[in-house]
């Protein structure tokens, strides 16, 4: 018998022969059609920081983005319940909090998730049809159950932890890398866990192909380029600090350029004509900047480090939590109020009902965000906004994800007793026996306008640590005793809120505020 590399060569060359013989797909033509209703769309970039900066390297190099927002209204104060892919989406999606949703940890098993009503299935019973593409699945595992009647994205399953090892092979990388490699090698084809194969350029020409406008659309596109490990087909992974930062700096100028591709993509299919469309950060990423840490001075060398690198680390890391988010009125679609940047305090949990007024001019019930339609309408009554409390949590971290270093070493080797693969879907999850404690490990903090409350748990037998800072300040004091003194007034509303915003699950101060 042949040698099994010689014949799968033969088949190799077989499959591009097939492949340059079948007549060039090019893009439909958006047709002169028009709907009243407008589309909707959200384009968020993974891990892009809000200042838009590379720490040490200056302002990043997005000159796509920039534009977008100059042309936007930016709301400056923008927050994510969980600085994470899954839950930060699912709060997006569905306008509520993860602890109603219950979309705590990525790879939450699904049947533990309760979504309820997402922005997709709203607007599908009101004649939109919803569209979700992604060209990375691997932390955020979402169906047509979650409202969608179109799905872009890689196949979902436990492989995709393993493609950036074993899918750097010659041939693979070859044929992954043309149109019809998607149904030879459909978890490597423009699939950005696949590192080693993956190129900007097939994600594009998928999206090409496969999206079709036939009438009002919700599209979310999400783009993961920005994500560690910041490095993809023909660059080297990133191994200490200063090389994060190099590589971060290139990746979220590849982003910037596909996130360019994408509204010119959308204005070809005309979709733009009547577009509201959202730019959007789903977390942020710090990068070892002074203004990464508002504990630095204060805390344990392993609290410092944490809240210095990664995403969903630390609640002592601003830039950790704080998210991209603005919007932006296209062709015939208006957006109520003067065109200006906000500074009002919000949060992704805000969104879903903001583009449901929008679009069909009533907001949902039952979500914790608001709608800032009104708010946009008149901006003098957005002070009813100053006093709010939004709040965020860490995720589940290995010792590799805290030094940001998110792959099979860290999620499969280290992490083993934590995750599972679902027999009925083929996803990894976490095991469920193990939420319990990893739920108790978890950092909180209530966030107000200009200070916040920290619940920081010591480890096993001794309890939870309470602490008070300025958003900005790197002196965080320890909260003890009833706060009952002339200045404990804002810590005392925020502990209070964050006591009941997570009921049972914090160890109360000796005497509950």
């Amino acid at each position: 018998p042949r040698p099994r590399h010689t014949l799968a060569f033969a088949a190799g060359i077989a499959a591009i022969a097939v492949v340059f013989a079948l007549p060039r797909i090019t893009s439909a033509s958006a047709g002169t059609e028009t709907w009243s209703k407008p589309h909707i769309v959200i384009l968020g970039i993974d891990s892009l920081r809000n200042d838009l900066t590379v720490p040490r390297h200056g302002e990043a190099e997005v000159p796509n983005v920039r534009a977008f927002l100059a042309a936007s209204r930016r709301f400056e104060d923008a927050t994510t319940s969980l600085a994470r892919t899954y839950p930060s989406w699912m709060t997006i999606l569905t306008g509520r909090h993860p602890v109603d949703t219950n979309a705590r940890y990525n790879l939450m098993p699904r049947k533990l998730v309760h979504e309820g009503e997402t922005i997709g299935a709203s607007l599908r019973a009101q004649g939109y049809r919803a569209i979700y593409a992604t060209d990375e699945v691997r932390f955020a595992n979402f169906d047509r159950s979650f409202g969608f009647d179109q799905m872009i994205t890689p196949p979902v399953g436990a492989s995709d932890f393993l493609l950036g090892y074993v899918g750097d092979m010659p041939l693979v990388n070859l044929v992954a890398d043309l149109p019809f490699g998607g149904a030879l090698f459909p978890s490597n084809h423009a699939n950005r866990a696949a590192n080693v194969t993956y190129r900007p350029g097939q994600f594009l020409r998928r999206l090409e192909r496969e999206l079709a406008i036939d009438g009002p659309s919700f599209i979310t596109i999400h783009l993961t380029l920005a994500h560690w490990p910041y490095a993809w087909a023909g660059m080297a992974v990133p191994t200490a600090p200063e090389e994060y930062r190099k590589a971060y700096a290139a990746a979220t100028a590849a982003v910037d350029r596909q996130f360019g591709e994408v509204l010119a993509l959308l204005a070809d299919k005309g979709v733009l004509d009547n577009a509201i469309v959202v730019l959007l950060s789903d977390h942020g990423e710090a990068l070892g900047a002074d203004n990464d840490s508002i504990i630095r001075q204060t805390g344990s060398s392993r609290e410092v480090w944490d809240s210095l690198w990664g995403h969903g680390t630390s609640v002592l890391s601003p830039n950790q939590y704080q998210v991209l988010l603005a919007m932006r009125a296209f062709g015939r679609a208006k957006l109520p109020g003067p065109e200006e940047n906000y500074a009002w305090p919000v949060s992704l949990e805000d969104l879903r009902p903001t583009l449901e007024q929008l679009a069909t001019g009533r907001a949902p019930r039952g979500v914790d965000g608001v709608s800032l339609v009104p708010f946009m309408a008149d901006p003098a009554s957005a002070g009813a906004l100053a006093s709010r409390i939004r709040f965020t949590e860490t995720d589940f971290n290995t010792l590799s994800t805290l030094e940001g270093h998110y792959q099979a070493s860290g999620l499969v080797d280290e992490a083993a007793i934590y995750y599972e693969m679902d027999p009925a879907s083929g996803w990894m999850q976490l095991r469920p026996g193990r939420l319990p404690e990893l739920i108790a490990e978890k950092q909180r903090a209530a966030i107000g306008a200009k200070a916040l409350v920290a619940a920081i748990p010591g480890g096993p037998g001794r309890g939870v640590r309470y602490l008070y800072a300025d958003r900005e300040n790197a002196h965080p004091r320890a909260l003890e005793g009833p706060l009952d003194g002339p200045g404990d007034a804002e810590a005392r509303r925020l502990r209070s809120a964050l006591l009941a915003r997570y009921p049972g699950e914090l160890t109360p101060p000796g005497e509950l505020p």
